[in-house]
């Protein structure tokens, strides 16, 4: 099953019915490029496990999953209490300067342990890793919406 992910500015749709918190996508020509259809924008097209996997691999469970998802209900980062970017219960969370942070220094360690890797989806190349390019796509985004945005946040769906 695939997820929809944004980050930007959170907009909220009202009605009687029901109450949705959504951003709109941005594009930046400066932004990370991998030759996807989403290229250069605040949105990905991805499977749950391809997602989760690589989430794994850069130790960032706690920051973007909840326990029901093997990660954490609540994580403290410099003093702060912060919660998953996706959860079970909600579709959309705060983004702070604290997430940035943790994923800039989980991305950082994992080039470190990884200096030989490309961020790139290519042919069969163990130097090829698309770890890296979701690390660097989520770290470029997250900071772009905390500088950027007066709400920033992250949706999935």
């Amino acid at each position: 099953m695939g997820h929809d992910l944004r980050i930007g500015e959170a907009s909220i749709d009202y009605n009687e019915e029901y109450v949705q918190i959504d951003c709109k996508i941005v594009r930046r020509d400066d932004a990370p490029a991998y030759g996807e259809p989403a290229c250069c924008e605040s949105q990905r097209r991805i499977s749950y496990t391809a997602w989760y996997e690589s989430m794994k691999s850069l130790g960032l469970l706690h920051i973007m999953f909840d326990s029901e998802n093997g990660g954490s209900d609540e994580t403290e980062i410099n003093g702060n209490t912060r919660y998953p970017l996706m959860s079970e219960y909600s579709r959309a969370a705060p983004i702070t300067i604290e997430h940035v942070e943790e994923v800039e220094r989980r991305l950082a360690a994992y080039k470190t342990k990884h200096p030989d890797h490309v961020a790139q989806y290519a042919p069969l190349d163990p130097r090829y890793d698309p770890v890296l390019c979701r690390g660097e796509w989520l770290a470029y985004w997250l900071r772009w919406a905390v500088e950027n945005c007066e709400r920033p946040v992250f949706v999935h769906s």
